[in-house]
């Protein structure tokens, strides 16, 4: 029996398999049982409440011909059309992350059986696979409605690395070149950052042990199917306005600064879930000045991804596989909002892995079990509490205000919750404050004058009341 048969033979048992699965469950449950009580928040009303291309089926298919992400307004059309308001899209969006905690769960024990070193750590896919489902920063893609668009496409994302993996072992083509394509696919009719699928499939095939030539062999479906993507792109009226507003908005040297920026902010946030902020005041760069401590931790990565790729292939495959997600991508076709926690979720599944690796080999097991324990109750604590800033859009705004206090599209959004909560001083002030900031930001403008107008239409109304 094969090394690796050995330790799936170990860790595959039934009893096993379920202990493993219910403990999941939940894990997942427990830590976002309050977040089913949360608010359409920030672009959710823009992409869902007040989006009639959603609100039913016959929308949905007139909107097939030139929208974009068909997938992810399918599941957005079948939750708005149950009528069970938010908590109905906060259930899809639980068990999207269920599945996906469960796919990590399958992913980590593939990884371990390729490596000796891991193969002495049975327990080591379940823990990687906890500190997935309950770390505080996935919140914004399970949350956050909106960021139904990055679980979503990981989850199909995942379930093609799955299937290949299957396909290589089992030399099924079907698999290969039917099912992963098909996953890759689906993932892009989420989001069409799954682009890097076939990229993924070749880091995971270069850290497997497998040749280059053999790897295209049995990738080159997926790298087809990438290519008649990108003339799909092109050619689709709303991708490609998409990219051209992209492609325009900096300088290729500005994109790597930006983005170099944007991994070391990132990374941050996964080791440090303590600042949690929906709408971060990262700042478009144009070229490195002020930037060497970020440029020091980019090189360091990728020093660490070469030097590791022997002995310690997890580390080098975790920062690898980050780069991948949060780097290349962005450098020609840049995000406008420089920076969101919930890119962390397709990236972040092999750090965690990762760190557990490296805490289990240097920290004696009487201390590793009770401190991977604190571990996990904390993250699931924080992000127990992050789900409760989202109960309301003040409680979200107030707590986006403190990490992101200069930037005034916060300061806006901050008011215009207090206003439509009936508190016009605190309103007042935050759209003051916008404007302060930025004195050409309209919306601000627009919102301080229908409060005045609101409140000179309230004084004339008592007035009335009064003379009657």
């Amino acid at each position: 029996m094969r090394p690796e048969e050995k330790f799936f033979a170990k860790i595959n048992s039934a009893r096993t398999n379920i202990f493993a699965v219910t403990l999941l469950c939940a894990a997942v449950f427990i830590a976002y049982a309050n977040s089913f009580f949360g608010a359409f928040q920030f672009d959710d009303f823009k992409v869902i409440v007040n989006n009639p291309r959603v609100h039913s089926w016959y929308a949905w298919w007139q909107d097939l011909q030139q929208g974009i992400r068909p997938l992810l307004k399918f599941t957005y059309t079948a939750d708005w059309t149950t009528g069970l308001g938010a908590a109905g899209f906060h259930l899809t969006n639980v068990l999207i992350h269920l599945c996906n905690t469960w796919l990590v769960w399958l992913l980590t024990r593939h990884f371990a059986a390729n490596h000796h070193a891991l193969r002495a750590m049975p327990a080591l896919p379940l823990l990687v696979a906890l500190l997935f489902a309950v770390h505080p920063v996935h919140t914004e893609a399970v949350t956050y409605i909106c960021g139904r668009s990055g679980a979503l496409m990981t989850l199909f994302y995942f379930a093609g690395m799955l299937f290949y993996i299957a396909g290589k072992a089992q030399h099924n083509k079907l698999y290969l070149h039917l099912l992963t394509p098909l996953c890759m696919l689906l993932a892009l009719w989420v989001k069409e950052t799954a682009v890097t699928f076939p990229a993924a499939l070749l880091l995971w095939e270069i850290y497997s042990g497998g040749s280059l030539k053999s790897a295209l062999r049995m990738q080159w479906s997926s790298w087809l199917l990438l290519l008649a993507s990108a003339i799909f792109f092109l050619l689709h009226d709303g991708y490609l306005a998409q990219m051209e507003i992209s492609a325009g908005f900096n300088s290729l040297q500005g994109n790597l600064a930006t983005q170099t920026q944007a991994f070391s902010y990132l990374l941050r946030q996964w080791l440090f879930p303590l600042w949690l902020n929906i709408d971060p005041d990262l700042r478009v760069l144009h070229d490195f000045t002020g930037l060497w401590l970020q440029l020091v931790l980019l090189v360091f990565c990728i020093i660490l991804i070469i030097f590791n790729f022997s002995g310690r292939p997890w580390l080098s495959f975790a920062l690898a596989w980050a780069l991948l997600q949060l780097f290349p991508l962005y450098l020609f076709l840049p995000r406008i909002d420089i920076a969101n926690d919930r890119q962390l979720y397709l990236a972040s599944w092999p750090l965690a892995l990762a760190l557990l690796a490296e805490l289990a080999i240097r920290v004696p097991p009487k201390l590793f079990r009770p401190g991977v324990a604190l571990l996990l109750l904390i993250l699931a604590g924080l992000t127990v509490m992050r789900n409760q800033e989202y109960q309301s859009e003040i409680s979200l705004w107030e707590a986006t205000a403190q990490y992101s206090p200069e930037k005034a599209r916060v300061q806006n959004n901050l008011g215009y919750a207090y206003m439509l909560e009936d508190r016009p001083v605190e309103a007042h002030r935050a759209f003051a404050t916008a404007l302060q900031l930025d004195p050409n930001y309209y919306k601000a403008h627009y919102n301080l004058q229908r409060l005045s107008e609101e409140a000179a239409g309230t004084d004339e109304l008592q007035m009335r009341r009064r003379k009657n």
